[in-house]
């Protein structure tokens, strides 16, 4: 007994795999980022019919809106000329409906992955893995954003060719860096709602009022002006207020002053921060809020 307890390899004499003693906590790890990513795409490619469903289901969202405003202006009125600066209402309408989609996904769907997980029975491991929660989160929204990407484009195809209306296809690079600003900063706002979703479980209600806030307040169908006051000053808040209006204003005017798009650039940058900063915090404190109490697995 003396001589095998001598000949034992140290990292071996409490059971403990070489790969466990080795093992160095990381903030993020991107393989783990990886294959989450992969895996969800592999998951959302098994249903493609899916992907279509969400391609078209938002043309019956913001067809009414268009419809109106053809009933009442003929697709376009001189006081929404003056107040907008556009003289097209379903281009603008358009426009706005394609950026809202990524900003629904990041609040229905990348919150809602650990919900799926718990489902699933897998949300448990997860969380005793040696893995950075952060690189769960990173990989999820990273997967959702793709296939979103891919429902949005064949939405705005489809817009385009059944409202006969079109868009400069010269601003597409800075149209993209934009959008994929706002993306980022979304990301930090998809992990405060998956704090919120492993602390209570099935927030249903409290992520509806969250979208319907954010949609209100967000310059979709309707000038940011007509907004209250105080109500615009929370909408500048958001990074898809200054993504909508940027990206309306590259895609139908064709460009963009360099000072103005400078600006959005600078103020995106600033959101992707705090968005990021705010949500992790609150992601984490919900962590150790519900490891306290032993109801990580909880319905």
């Amino acid at each position: 007994m003396q001589r095998l307890s001598a000949d034992a390899p140290p990292n071996n004499q409490s059971g403990v795999s070489s790969e466990i003693v080795g093992f160095t906590p990381r903030t993020i790890d991107w393989n783990a980022v990886r294959v989450f990513a992969e895996k969800n795409l592999r998951i959302a490619m098994r249903y493609p019919a899916n992907i279509l469903v969400w391609a078209f289901l938002p043309l019956m969202w913001f067809a009414p809106y268009v419809l109106m405003m053809v009933a009442i202006g003929g697709g376009s009125s001189v006081h929404f000329t003056e107040i907008s600066g556009f003289e097209d209402f379903i281009a603008f309408a358009v426009i706005g409906w394609f950026v809202y989609t990524y900003v629904d996904t990041t609040i229905w769907s990348i919150g809602q992955n650990f919900r799926w997980e718990q489902f699933s029975g897998t949300l448990e491991p997860l969380f005793v893995a040696p893995v950075p929660r952060t690189s769960i989160l990173i990989g999820a929204a990273i997967s959702d954003t793709v296939s979103t990407s891919i429902s949005a484009l064949i939405m705005l195809g489809t817009s385009c060719i059944i409202f006969g209306v079109g868009y400069a296809v010269t601003a597409i690079v800075p149209i993209i860096l934009v959008l994929m600003m706002m993306v980022v900063a979304l990301f930090g706002f998809g992990f405060m709602i998956a704090g919120l979703i492993i602390v209570f479980k099935d927030p249903s209600v409290l992520t509806e009022l969250i979208d319907n806030v954010v949609f209100a307040l967000s310059p979709v169908s309707y000038p940011i002006q007509v907004l209250p006051r105080a109500a615009q000053v929370a909408a500048y808040a958001l990074p898809a207020t200054i993504a909508i209006m940027t990206i309306r204003e590259l895609a139908i005017g064709g460009a963009a002053e360099v000072v103005s798009f400078l600006s959005t650039i600078g103020a995106l940058g600033l959101l992707i921060v705090a968005f990021w900063v705010l949500g992790l915090l609150c992601f984490r404190y919900a962590e150790r809020w519900t490891k306290k109490r032993g109801s990580m697995g909880g319905f």
